[in-house]
C-alpha cells in the first residue's frame, strides 16, 4: 500500500454564489456569531490534531471574497477561485491545484454540509493514501468528504467540468465507502445541504446581514 510523503490537505470548497440562497453560503452564520466557514474549518483542523499533525486548511472561495476572507480563521488559507461562475469544478481545480506539490493527497468537502462531524474527515485522513479514492457514506448513501490520493490529481482536475467535480472521475474507479452516519444522531445526516434560507434557519443558521 502507498505510504503518505507529506502532510495531507482539507479542502472547503466555498465559492458559489448561492443563488437561491440569497447570497455567498460563505457568509452564513449562526445565532452565536460563528461563521459556518470558521466552524467547518475548526472541525478540519481537529481531525487533523487528533491525527497527530496540523492541518493545512484550503478554504476555496469566490463571491464577496473579501468580505468571505475575514471569515476564514487564521488556521486555513484562502484560495481565490476567480471563475466560480462557470461551476463548482472550478473551484475544485482551484483547490487541487494549491495543495502542496508534495503531499500525500485531499480530504474536499462542501461548505454546505452542516452536520458532517470532524471524526468524518478524521476517518478520510485515515484512510488517505498516494492512491487513495475514499467517501463518507451516510446510512450506505455516498456523500461528502472524499479522500483522494495525490496519484489522482491529474485525472480529477482533467474531468471536472461545470458542476461535475470529482463524480466523473468516480465513476470510473473503485472508490471505498467509509460509514460515518454513526457519528451522528439519528435526526442529523451529513448528506444534507443548505439551499434556501428556510433550510438555513433549521440548521440555526443565517447570511451575515440578513435577519434569520
Amino acid at each position: 500500500m502507498d505510504q503518505p510523503t507529506e502532510v495531507p490537505s482539507l479542502v472547503l470548497l466555498a465559492a458559489g454564489s448561492g443563488t437561491r440562497m440569497g447570497g455567498p453560503k460563505a457568509l452564513l452564520h449562526y445565532e452565536d456569531g460563528t461563521s459556518l466557514v470558521a466552524r467547518q474549518v475548526e472541525r478540519m483542523s481537529e481531525a487533523a490534531a487528533s491525527r497527530g499533525f496540523d492541518a493545512d486548511v484550503l478554504v476555496v472561495l469566490g463571491p464577496c471574497i473579501a468580505e468571505a476572507s475575514r471569515l476564514v480563521t487564521s488556521r486555513a488559507r484562502v484560495v481565490e477561485n476567480p471563475c466560480f461562475g462557470e461551476g463548482l469544478s472550478t473551484s475544485l481545480r482551484a483547490g487541487l491545484q494549491a495543495v502542496p506539490h508534495g503531499a500525500s493527497g485531499a480530504v474536499i468537502s462542501l461548505v454546505d454540509l452542516p452536520d458532517v462531524p470532524a471524526e468524518a474527515y478524521g476517518r478520510m485522513l485515515d484512510a488517505l493514501t498516494l492512491g487513495a479514492l475514499a467517501r463518507a457514506h451516510w446510512n450506505s448513501v455516498p456523500g461528502h468528504p472524499v479522500a483522494i490520493g495525490r496519484d489522482h490529481f491529474a485525472e480529477a482536475i482533467d474531468s471536472a467540468h461545470g458542476d461535475k467535480g470529482l463524480r466523473t472521475m468516480l465513476a470510473l474507479h473503485e472508490v471505498s465507502g467509509i460509514e460515518c452516519a454513526d457519528l451522528l444522531p439519528p435526526e442529523r445526516s451529513g448528506i444534507i445541504d443548505l439551499d434556501t434560507p428556510e433550510s438555513a434557519a433549521r440548521r440555526g443558521l443565517h447570511l451575515k446581514g440578513h435577519d434569520t
